[in-house]
């Protein structure tokens, strides 16, 4: 229960599991905040050179406006660097509000602070850290507002300083529980709602069995591929087939079966060296990267897009070192899986996939024909 406390109701998995998100938030919040803090500074030191508020607070004004401006211009220029030092820049901030909060006290003795508890209370909205942290915090720079109001203020106004901190120290507590609760609430359910999406996106991508791309997605990217204009020195579509991959389900079985196209398409993949570990941003990092890419036609079936700055002799060598890596395969009683290619060059002015897929498929066609478990260039 306690922990569940600690980490405004939810368990610290599910709280460390969107910290990332806090952390941005604090990032974001801390610029809003700064930034807002700075222009009112500035609007204040114009305002007091005409009068308009009292004169000679001016260079307090200035100086906080410089002390503001630092943060503010930290997160400008190092964004990326600084959200690791979130929690530090967390705190600095509401330093520096409890600090005008100070001197204020200074100021205008005579004056019961109205700064302060806006300035705490916007704090606790603002920033995310853990609750204890959060009321350690807040317990403490309610001491040194109320130490230093009765420091510089007349007893009857510390006072009523005190009175106004402890309450609105109360009601910053829990508004702030409250309300980074249901800000993580938020965050767990655009997670959980982005893994449904990422789900679904490698489902309809990959294929089940092989995880490699399924037909129309291969065909889908491929065709992109080919309509963008960019090419690469050398861009090849090879479609390979297992051989006698029939008899191999007859004689060991469909498991056995299943576990060769398996074999095949992870052979594929390391030959092409493929990062899958983010497999729903795949075919947009293929796009992007320039990389090769992979799919099941069906059964077992493939076909490979080459992308390369190499040359014909670059994709040939790859592909000698995939079939030979697949006839050193045992597997029971399996030695040696066998596979038949034919592999075409997509020239600079091919748009049509179909007709590059029926040069490819004439090629593999020619390689069974002169008796399989070799490469055939179309």
């Amino acid at each position: 229960m306690l922990s569940k406390m600690l980490y405004y109701g939810f368990s610290k998995k599910s709280y460390l599991s969107v910290k990332s998100h806090c952390n941005e938030t604090n990032i974001r919040h801390a610029e809003i905040a700064m930034t807002l803090f700075l222009a009112v500074m500035i609007v204040a030191y114009t305002m007091s050179i005409f009068n308009v508020i009292p004169y000679a607070q001016r260079n307090l004004y200035l100086t906080f406006a410089g002390i503001s401006a630092i943060p503010v211009i930290l997160i400008f220029v190092f964004r990326k660097r600084i959200v690791r030092f979130n929690r530090i820049l967390m705190y600095a901030v509401m330093l520096i509000l409890l600090g005008l909060s100070i001197a204020f006290n200074k100021e205008e003795p005579f004056l019961i602070s109205a700064v302060y508890p806006v300035y705490m209370f916007i704090g606790g909205a603002a920033f995310i850290d853990n609750m204890l942290n959060s009321v350690i915090f807040t317990f403490a720079e309610t001491f040194v507002f109320c130490y230093t109001s009765h420091y510089y203020k007349p007893p009857s106004i510390a006072r009523y300083d005190m009175i106004y901190a402890i309450i609105f120290m109360v009601l910053t507590l829990v508004f702030h529980y409250r309300f980074q609760r249901g800000l993580i609430q938020q965050f767990l359910n655009y997670e959980r709602t982005l893994e449904v999406q990422q789900d679904l996106e490698v489902r309809s991508s990959f294929d089940a069995l092989s995880g490699l791309l399924v037909r129309g997605r291969f065909f889908s990217l491929a065709d992109t591929v080919m309509r963008s204009g960019e090419r690469e020195d050398f861009v090849a579509l090879c479609i390979l087939d297992l051989d006698s991959f029939k008899q191999i389900n007859d004689r060991f079985g469909h498991q056995i079966g299943d576990k060769a196209i398996q074999i095949a398409a992870d052979t594929i993949w390391s030959e092409l060296g493929s990062d899958l570990s983010r497999r729903w941003e795949f075919c947009e990092r293929a796009m992007k990267d320039k990389e090769s890419f992979a799919g099941r036609l069906g059964g077992d079936e493939f076909v490979i897009f080459f992308r390369t700055n190499g040359t014909w002799e670059d994709v040939e060598k790859q592909l000698r070192h995939l079939l030979d890596t697949l006839n050193a395969v045992e597997l029971g009683e399996l030695k040696g899986i066998h596979a038949s290619f034919g592999v075409t060059e997509i020239r600079p002015e091919d748009t049509d996939i179909d007709a590059v897929y029926a040069r490819a498929d004439g090629a593999l066609y020619e390689a069974k024909t002169l008796g399989k478990n070799r490469i055939i260039k179309g």
